[in-house]
């Protein structure tokens, strides 16, 4: 998943595991299932279970952001210049292509329908899903001992009873070596995400307005966000990169999860009850 991952805990070896997911769901392999659905479209596709899965998930993460997180800005990015593997460097832009069609796609029992000219890319919600998937398969049993997964900051953990609970470091955005915040937590997940890492010139980053099909641009640099679940955090705190601020502080609310965003200029905003928990280095 073109990341580093930290697996704590785990019984068995979950490289498999991963290696297995991102097989589903990348867009950089011609022969995953992604890749064949997207070049299908305009036709009812059966799909693997985990994509489907995956899919459907992202529709639903689409409806609860109100489509600020849009499953279906494929296009877009590659118009943006996002069309390989980021370390392979940057392609060719071309004009700004709107999403906006993640209302169109339809699901039915093993099978996806991708209207004319929609191409899904599952990135923005791929690794918190899978790290959720993971933990789910080493809990099966009895764990002998507290559980981590972290997949290149999506995180989510679960600490057996009688084990004390966690420590977890969030990095600074503009100076990832430093630690911007840490909390102790024994249940859940956490997830950042920021304009500032994945960069191929001005103003040119993987965070896709879906209303413009221009990287989003709302005042916001870094968003990290407190869930249930890896692939909540993860896809609320890229729907917040979109929604800027304003916007953002009442989606975390209405989900009843917490978040912690870094403005362009350095500012700090924490979400209501969030300084009771988490420790902030604001220096």
């Amino acid at each position: 998943m073109n990341t580093d991952v930290e697996v704590v805990g785990a019984p068995e070896d979950p490289a498999p595991w991963f290696a297995r997911l991102e097989g589903l769901w990348s867009r950089f392999d011609e022969d995953s299932a992604l890749c064949q659905l997207n070049r299908w479209s305009g036709r009812w596709v059966a799909v693997p279970p985990l994509l489907h899965l995956a899919v459907r998930q992202a529709l639903a993460a689409a409806r609860l952001t109100g489509g600020a997180f849009d499953p279906t800005i494929l296009p877009a990015l590659v118009a943006a210049g996002y069309g390989r593997s980021f370390e392979l460097g940057p392609t060719e832009p071309g004009p700004a292509v709107p999403a906006g069609r993640w209302p169109e796609v339809r699901l039915g029992p093993g099978m996806v329908f991708l209207p004319e000219g929609v191409a899904l890319d599952l990135g923005g919600i791929g690794k918190g899903l899978a790290v959720d998937l993971v933990l789910r398969w080493l809990r099966q049993g009895q764990p002998a001992t507290s559980l981590l997964v972290n997949a290149g900051g999506d995180l989510a953990l679960w600490v057996r009873q009688g084990d004390p609970p966690w420590l977890v470091e969030v990095a600074a955005p503009v100076l990832p070596e430093r630690t911007l915040a840490t909390v102790f937590l024994r249940r859940g997940a956490v997830a950042t995400s920021s304009t500032l890492g994945r960069r191929w010139g001005p103003d040119r980053h993987h965070i896709i307005d879906p209303t413009t099909g221009r990287p989003a641009d709302s005042g916001l640099v870094a968003a990290t966000v407190f869930a249930s679940t890896a692939a909540l955090a993860d896809t609320l705190a890229k729907a917040c990169l979109v929604l800027g601020a304003e916007r953002a502080l009442p989606l975390l609310a209405s989900q009843r999860c917490q978040g912690l965003l870094v403005t362009a200029d350095r500012n700090l905003i924490l979400t209501p009850g969030l300084e009771e928990l988490v420790y902030v280095n604001a220096e």
